[in-house]
């Protein structure tokens, strides 16, 4: 290892902002996702309800950076998981802090794991994390969600109005172009809105935060409902839940 080099800070915002802005010193195009992105875009400010601790880091990058980008990890204190990156490196990369005891995902240019939702285009929207949309759809992709993702979209839906922009809203054509689109992602959106909307009335939050999520759950309810779907969504739906509508990725240790 570099002498010059520094090793993995213990706080994941702190980190994950140094990663950042070394990839970015290169010209790595890398954006940050999962509970982390949302800690650093609430700035300090996130009501002690919706706070957790944050074990992993996860990033996506550009296929065409992606080797570099790797590189970059192991001359920065990580270590490769060899054999993992040798199998599956074309779309997932792991990585492993050993100092701090985390692990470092990174999705090479589409967040694939119940759902599969396309990112390549959408890297230069913000210029730490992935959109505020895309935030959220990478939460209410799962499956079999938990609560520290339903508290995750909980703290999106009070930082972020749902709106036209892409980068201080939560981003309704982008929602209705993937749920048009495709009835598997439509119905895990369904079920998961309503699974939150149950949590919200179990937080420790004010009555008033609590009415600003339930009133963004209806918003976004609504657009599932009205939006335009395709033939492919037409031809599925009458599959229905017969057969699954989704993946149940392994867990990586």
């Amino acid at each position: 290892m570099n002498m010059n080099t520094q090793l993995p800070q213990k706080k994941p915002e702190t980190e994950a902002k140094r990663l950042l802005t070394l990839a970015n010193d290169q010209q790595i195009t890398s954006r940050l996702l999962g509970g982390v992105a949302i800690s650093i875009l609430y700035e300090g400010i996130m009501a002690s309800a919706l706070q957790r601790e944050y074990k992993d880091l996860d990033f996506v990058c550009l296929r065409k950076d992606s080797a570099r980008w790797s590189r970059m990890l192991e001359e920065n204190g990580y270590e490769s998981d060899v054999l993992f990156n040798s199998i599956h490196g074309y779309q997932r990369l792991l990585h492993f802090d050993r100092v701090n005891g985390k692990q470092l995902d990174t999705f090479v240019e589409e967040f694939a794991m119940c759902q599969s939702l396309e990112l390549k285009s959408r890297l230069g929207l913000m210029e730490m994390t992935l959109s505020p949309m895309d935030l959220l759809l990478t939460k209410l992709q799962i499956f079999e969600i938990n609560d520290k993702d339903l508290i995750d979209v909980i703290a999106l839906l009070l930082l972020f109005p749902v709106g036209q922009g892409s980068s201080d809203s939560l981003e309704v054509d982008r929602l209705r172009d993937i749920a048009g689109e495709h009835w598997g992602w439509h119905t895990t959106l369904s079920d998961n809105l309503a699974i939150v909307r149950n949590r919200i009335n179990t937080t420790d939050l004010s009555e008033e935060d609590r009415e600003v999520a339930r009133s963004q759950i209806m918003v976004l309810t609504e657009i599932l409902e009205q939006c335009p779907k395709s033939i492919k969504w037409k031809a599925r739906s009458k599959v229905g839940r017969r057969l699954p509508w989704y993946d149940l990725p392994e867990e990586v240790e």
